[in-house]
């Protein structure tokens, strides 16, 4: 088992796409998909769940995740260690904002050599472990525990695909959407929560068919037309698709990304330059 073999594995399970991983990791995506197939064939398991061009880690991939995410942490700690500090090591949680986030990271490593960001999932009821420096979250956060900074603003719509009716309207009110059918994520999700709660506000629980394990997976529910969904235009945006509208609710709800650190922490030298180049970044 090789130190790249567990890099590739990781930065596909975080992105949940072969194609995007080769991107962050600048190689061909046939190297990614051929290093995670030797890497399940050697632990006699498969990792993910494939469904074309779509993945999603399965059990035996979300049990070794977490092992792969503290083994990696170790080693970055002592390489950081043997260097005599050369390389400076930055832990983020993500639970908001992924496809920004990736992007971001990897613009930054290329102009900050000696600083190696390393990226955990946003899981847990734990906001921010001992391990982590910042974490990307939605708000509203806890002040009291936590000091951070705004990044952006992301206009929550109505993701609906074209074969529905609903799709051509130019506005829509929550009400009306008590007896569609919704597709989100899991319990804890942030975004499923915030769809539950707008709901809840207009005196409706939402009627989830499918928990999707991923963005793509959520994508290709609403252009299938299995279920109408709440999401971040930005967000969605990122990726074009001709089947699906996004529809603006009449409230114009939005989520609020930040970053955050625990509250009065002395940040260092390498911790200022990455907050005031995420700050700069999405401004």
């Amino acid at each position: 088992m090789e130190l790249l073999q567990l890099r590739y594995f990781r930065t596909a399970a975080m992105l949940e796409n072969f194609t995007k991983a080769a991107e962050y990791h600048q190689i061909p995506q046939s190297a990614i998909s051929k290093t995670v197939k030797n890497l399940e064939r050697e632990l006699g398991c498969e990792l993910f769940s494939r469904n074309g061009k779509k993945i999603v880690l399965n059990d035996n991939g979300k049990m070794f995740l977490e092992k792969v995410d503290i083994a990696l942490k170790s080693l970055d700690s002592g390489v950081e260690e043997l260097k005599g500090h050369k390389l400076s090591v930055i832990s983020i949680k993500v639970f908001s904002g992924i496809h920004f986030v990736s992007k971001m990271i990897s613009e930054f490593e290329k102009e900050y050599r000696n600083i190696k960001v390393i990226n955990y999932h946003g899981q847990g009821d734990a906001l921010m472990n001992q391990d982590e420096d910042f974490v990307f979250f939605q708000l509203p956060i806890d002040e009291g525990s936590y000091d951070s900074r705004f990044l952006m603003k992301d206009e929550l719509k109505i993701a609906i695909s074209k074969s529905n009716p609903l799709s051509s309207r130019k506005k829509l009110n929550l009400e009306e959407l008590k007896s569609e059918k919704f597709v989100s994520y899991g319990d804890g999700n942030q975004l499923r929560q915030m769809t539950e709660e707008l709901c809840q506000e207009k005196g409706f629980k939402p009627n989830i068919i499918f928990e999707a394990a991923s963005f793509d997976a959520l994508r290709s529910m609403v252009e299938a037309g299995v279920g109408i969904s709440l999401v971040p235009e930005m967000s969605w945006s990122l990726e074009k698709t001709d089947h699906v509208s996004l529809v603006p609710i009449t409230t114009h709800p939005y989520r609020s990304l930040v970053i955050a650190w625990k509250k009065d922490k002395a940040l260092t030298h390498e911790q200022k330059l990455f907050l005031d180049y995420v700050c700069k970044w999405f401004s």
